[in-house]
């Protein structure tokens, strides 16, 4: 299937010089008007919708980003608070930022966000321009200025609280969480703004890489596209612990490219294996990828679960 794709890919650039065309290819957004957010379990409430003012690339308008809060239940209305086991009141005192994949939008994301909530966190999640309600065109560099934005709020929003300046995010108990291309975003923002933790899902590791699985004859990617997604490249400068997790039964990104992130990571460093998940199902492997509009919510697995405590228990001290 890969092989199939990027032999396309090969042609359509040879015959076109469309490089740019290709580029796109990494984005699949689902633009919308509104979000209806599939199989809710978190009181309204709790839920959140903020609009951003994002940063602009040379020759184009500053989009308008949306994003969205999974605020923790409080002591004051317990009736709020998710009634399972996996809810941990001292998690409410940690934020998560959620940086998603290449596909659809926060709608997609949902299920995971619900996880991360009834866990007792604080999440915020944003799409990126072009994605559900953001404005703007999708790009490489457009994701890391748009995580950045995302980032900024969540600092001011902890400064609203009580700091006179922006806290600084590994002081500050600031998780940076993401998903597939979403984990390349995660890297390079947590290159350069090193957060408390860093826990990549299904992460790529570099476009150069899937060049190289696909074909194997030493071609380099920007034959292809411009787009390099250098993940691989910018996590030795990430100093945070960081959790590497990946299915076995990933056949988009194998479970040999989060061997060589988790390699190329400096310590403290963990690679999780989570198996028989595939790329878009890794919480909850003993069902199908979550989707929009999806009747019931992913039911996270014990061995996710519990090894996204015990990381987040090791080094994030209360």
């Amino acid at each position: 299937m890969r092989l199939k794709l990027v032999l396309t890919l090969l042609g359509w650039v040879l015959a076109t010089g469309c490089i740019e065309q290709v580029d796109q290819l990494w984005f699949q957004p689902d633009p919308l008007t509104a979000y209806s957010w599939p199989a809710n379990e978190v009181p309204e409430s709790r839920i959140e919708e903020v609009e951003l003012q994002g940063s602009a690339l040379a020759e184009e308008q500053a989009p308008t980003l949306f994003g969205v809060w999974l605020h923790p239940c409080e002591d004051s209305s317990p009736q709020d608070c998710p009634p399972n086991d996996e809810y941990d009141r001292a998690n409410r005192e940690t934020t998560v930022l959620y940086l998603h994949g290449g596909r659809g939008n926060l709608e997609s994301h949902w299920a995971r966000l619900q996880i991360l909530w009834r866990m007792g966190f604080a999440i915020f999640a944003v799409d990126y321009r072009g994605y559900g309600r953001s404005t703007g065109s999708p790009s490489e560099a457009g994701l890391y200025l748009d995580a950045r934005s995302a980032l900024n709020h969540v600092l001011e929003q902890l400064a609203a609280a009580g700091a006179e300046q922006l806290p600084r995010p590994e002081l500050s108990r600031v998780i940076y969480y993401g998903h597939s291309l979403g984990g390349a975003v995660a890297i390079d923002l947590a290159s350069e703004f090193n957060p408390s933790l860093l826990i990549t899902e299904s992460s790529i590791v570099s476009a150069q890489a899937l060049v190289d699985d696909a074909l194997g004859l030493g071609l380099p990617a920007g034959t292809l596209m411009s787009s390099e997604f250098d993940a691989i490249a910018k996590i030795p400068f990430v100093t945070a612990p960081k959790l590497v997790l990946h299915g076995t039964e990933d056949i988009l990104v194998r479970f040999e490219f989060a061997q060589l992130l988790y390699q190329a990571a400096s310590e403290p460093r963990k690679l999780v294996a989570i198996a028989g998940a595939d790329h878009n199902n890794l919480p909850c492997p003993s069902q199908a990828a979550p989707t929009p509009g999806a009747d019931s919510s992913c039911i996270a697995s014990p061995s996710y679960l519990a090894e996204l405590n015990s990381f987040i228990e090791e080094f994030l001290a209360p």
